[in-house]
């Protein structure tokens, strides 16, 4: 027997019964609710930065200067710096040693690591290498940096790289490694050169990897832009940081360092516009986080 249509009655008596609820409702929670704790998660740092400081000034009016700077006299040092023109052409000075170092570091590090993650001898033969200097403490190298290639900038460049390399390879290799084989196959079936393989297939597939290995050869540039402008040549931010701190003053050393923690934000700002620019589709701001 046909079945009939549905009347409107019924279908009304229908939607009535089984109503459809957005996942909102469904999950009882109030949007307002949820747009006021959107708020207070972005505002967390802020409040986080904000209590911090006042733990810290708090503790600093009790404490010898020498031992400990409250944040307003760091913060009188840095104007102070900043107004009498030592600042300006540190900050340059750390800046064009990061860059340099650090741009070679991703670079080289980027085309090994690949390497490393295509080819079983490459990675055979470059593996005790890589091993072996990620496990060496390379600021021991310093003086054998120095009489390679000087006090200059050459040396500064040298250290930098040295240190931030390693993470860069080891990621990019453990990230193109990791391409999944049904990823190849379809390249292969659709006739894909060897190049064509790795840059339309491995390197998308390795991006989060790489990236991540970036974020940490970012700090460890950083720490050795410092340590080569401290041991190297004395110069930029590093030379103000030991100048500083042989005279005691805590105020323009704490000063000095918070402004070489600023050229590493504003590194690793611009490297995740790089990211989000380049790479968007491994931004995912949609997760279920706590």
């Amino acid at each position: 027997m046909a079945s009939e249509p549905l009347d409107s009655v019924t279908v009304d008596h229908a939607r009535s019964a089984s109503p459809v609820r957005s996942p909102t409702v469904a999950a009882g929670i109030d949007p307002a609710q949820r747009d006021r704790w959107r708020w207070f998660q972005r505002g967390l740092p802020y409040i986080s930065v904000l209590v911090f400081l006042g733990v810290w000034q708090v503790v600093g009016d009790h404490i010898d200067p020498i031992l400990l700077a409250t944040p307003v006299n760091t913060a009188k040092a840095f104007w102070d710096l900043l107004t009498s023109g030592q600042l300006g052409p540190a900050f340059g000075s750390a800046m064009a040693d990061l860059g340099i170092g650090y741009g070679l570091a991703v670079v080289v590090g980027v085309v090994v690591g690949i390497l490393m993650g295509r080819s079983r001898t490459a990675e055979r033969v470059l593996n005790p290498y890589v091993n072996f200097f990620q496990a060496t403490p390379l600021i021991a190298l310093v003086p054998l940096i120095v009489i390679w290639f000087g006090v200059g900038l050459e040396a500064r460049v040298a250290v930098t790289f040295m240190l931030a390399i390693w993470s860069i390879i080891i990621n990019t290799a453990t990230g193109v490694k990791e391409t999944p084989d049904a990823l190849i196959d379809v390249g292969r079936v659709y006739k894909l050169s060897r190049l064509q393989l790795v840059s339309r297939v491995a390197l998308p597939h390795a991006v989060p990897s790489i990236f991540a290995g970036l974020r940490i050869a970012l700090g460890k540039a950083l720490i050795g832009m410092v340590i080569a402008q401290m041991e190297v040549s004395v110069s930029g931010l590093g030379g103000l940081i030991i100048n500083y701190g042989n005279a005691f003053k805590t105020a323009y050393l704490l000063a000095a360092v918070f402004t070489a923690s600023l050229v590493g934000m504003i590194a690793a700002a611009l490297l995740e516009v790089l990211r989000r620019w380049w790479f968007p589709w491994t931004t995912n701001d949609d997760r279920n986080l706590w």
